[in-house]
């Protein structure tokens, strides 16, 4: 079967040299924490890259446990949520999935090498925001095949929509047997956002997903993990994966930094909620000044609509200014004009208003 990878394969991340400052990545502006690149340095130090990590990750799972305030029998170690997606849906063979659209994932490309069923949802729009409608949920599932699978973002990727834990209930419960899969990627960088952790113990069919390298600003880290109280979707999954999908220096990080400073961390992330809360609140002012299309989002990024220009065009002045954003014109239900800004630091965001403004981008 045939499978164009350009339209489920395409990332943020990727430039030419000269870039100086990438606003596709969305990651913790702020940088990581000293305390975390020590860690990092020692674990090099200790030559840890020679040694094979602990598969079944012990140490890791109750580092995790003890941050997080879960049990780490119901967590599943995974490089990052987008290894954590193609696990759920690779090892539990749904025949339907259900997900509200644009978001993060190469889900496309495993439904058609997989031959599973793709409904998509649309986000709705309204004003300076999008939603999503119940009703319409509703409507779409009511001859699924009980086994089917319903994914989305929380907050959500592109469009930084972010959806209650009332109206996650509700969806939960509207899909009857089938399992819900909620990303929350970006939940520890929204000021205003309540994780749906607790509601583990409320559903069965209900499987979190959670990524730390957006939150510490190590994308290259590659870890997070999946929660849920269905142990036959646990021991599928931890069964699926491969044995050392965490790296040794990655482990010896992250085992070691969630225990020995938690205290710092909760500050960490707490303060940079507040930087990125109120950096975010500048572009959003700024471009709406400047007459172009700008959406609240409760994520470190901004989605845009131009009006005069295409996001290829947008993209191709912004890199000759050393600035590279994320096309977000291939995503489903969004148009050649939109692109993703993400939240940086003020002199960084007063330069890419600058550049808006100096080549009247619109």
């Amino acid at each position: 079967m045939y499978v164009n990878k350009k339209m489920c394969r395409f990332h943020g991340g990727r430039y030419s040299e000269n870039i100086k400052i990438d606003f596709s990545t969305p990651i913790n502006p702020i940088g990581p924490p000293k305390f975390l690149e020590d860690l990092i340095r020692e674990a090099v130090e200790k030559r840890l890259y020679m040694l094979y990590p602990d598969y079944e990750y012990k140490t890791l799972r109750e580092a995790f446990s003890e941050f997080y305030n879960l049990d780490p029998e119901h967590i599943v170690l995974i490089n990052g949520a987008a290894e954590g997606i193609n696990l759920i849906l690779t090892c539990l063979r749904t025949r339907d999935l259900i997900v509200f659209e644009p978001t993060f994932g190469e889900y496309r490309c495993l439904t058609d090498i997989l031959d599973i069923n793709l409904r998509s949802i649309p986000y709705l729009e309204r004003e300076d925001f999008y939603y999503i409608d119940e009703d319409s949920f509703k409507r779409s599932i009511r001859d699924v095949d009980k086994e089917g699978i319903v994914l989305f973002s929380n907050p959500n990727n592109p469009t930084g929509a972010y959806v209650d834990k009332d109206l996650v209930a509700n969806i939960i419960n509207s899909s009857k047997n089938m399992n819900v899969i909620i990303d929350e990627a970006f939940i520890d960088l929204c000021e205003k956002c309540s994780s749906v952790l607790e509601l583990v113990k409320e559903f069965d069919n209900l499987v979190v997903l959670r990524s730390l390298t957006k939150t510490f600003s190590v994308p290259g880290l590659r870890i997070g993990f999946i929660y849920t109280e269905n142990k036959k979707i646990l021991e599928k999954i931890d069964l699926c994966r491969q044995p050392w999908n965490i790296n040794s220096i990655t482990s010896y990080v992250f085992s070691h930094v969630l225990k020995e400073y938690k205290k710092d961390l909760y500050e960490y992330i707490s303060s940079s909620r507040k930087i990125i809360e109120i950096e975010r609140e500048f572009l959003y002012d700024s471009f709406r000044d400047l007459g172009i299309k700008v959406y609240r989002s409760y994520a470190p990024f901004l989605l845009l609509r131009h009006f005069k220009y295409k996001a290829e065009d947008v993209i191709k002045i912004l890199n000759n200014h050393g600035i590279h954003v994320r096309d977000a014109s291939k995503y489903p239900f969004l148009t050649p004009y939109h692109i993703r800004v993400s939240v940086r630091l003020r002199e960084d965001n007063e330069y890419l208003v600058k550049v808006y403004k100096e080549s009247g981008i619109r």
